[in-house]
């Protein structure tokens, strides 16, 4: 009898052995599905943290850009403030029609410079200047004036005491231009 139940045993094993591992048996459907659901688990996880790290790469670049734009634009508009700073020191310690802003030549580029005076004065001299990579110029034109005595681009009378001072300084491929008027105060 001993041998009759352990044999029972034996075949009862056998007949689970078998029924586990048959295809589309619940235990092994079971086991098949809960491990390729942790791989796919695994795999969304990685493309969403993939995604995310591209998306917080991309706006640190364009962040960097931005901050190095604003950083060139701030230092360009100083340089142009300077600029018009020198052109006012230049008109007021020069008579206007002898060596001052009425004697220059229009529409010709000029840049200012520290003379080798004691006290250094500012000259305006021909050409355009580097300074790190900016470069500035300051061009004079000619104002006309209406019978109003308004300042019109095209038409009307020369002031020849007052003369459009245009500010440019250029880097990289960008460009801020500012312009304003002089008069002869002194007059």
């Amino acid at each position: 009898m001993k041998y009759k139940v352990r044999r029972n045993e034996e075949k009862k094993f056998s007949e689970l052995q078998t029924s586990c591992f048959r295809l589309g048996s619940p235990r092994v459907a079971d086991f098949r599905i809960q491990k390729g659901v942790s791989v796919i688990e695994i795999l969304v996880v990685i493309f969403i943290l993939a995604v995310a790290f591209v998306g917080i790469l991309g706006l640190i670049t364009f962040s960097l850009k931005v901050s190095t734009l604003t950083k060139e634009t701030t230092q360009a508009v100083n340089i142009t403030q300077e600029t018009f700073e020198v052109v006012r020191n230049f008109r007021d310690g020069k008579d206007w029609s002898t060596d001052g802003l009425g004697s220059l030549v229009m529409e010709v580029p000029y840049h200012p410079e520290k003379t080798i005076d004691i006290p250094p004065q500012w000259a305006l001299i021909q050409g355009e200047e580097i300074i790190d990579g900016f470069s500035r110029k300051v061009v004079f034109k000619e104002v006309f004036r209406d019978g109003n005595d308004d300042i019109v681009e095209t038409g009307g009378v020369l002031d020849p005491d007052t003369k459009k001072a245009t500010v440019t300084v250029s880097w990289k491929d960008q460009e801020v231009e500012v312009a304003t008027y002089f008069t002869n105060w002194n007059q």
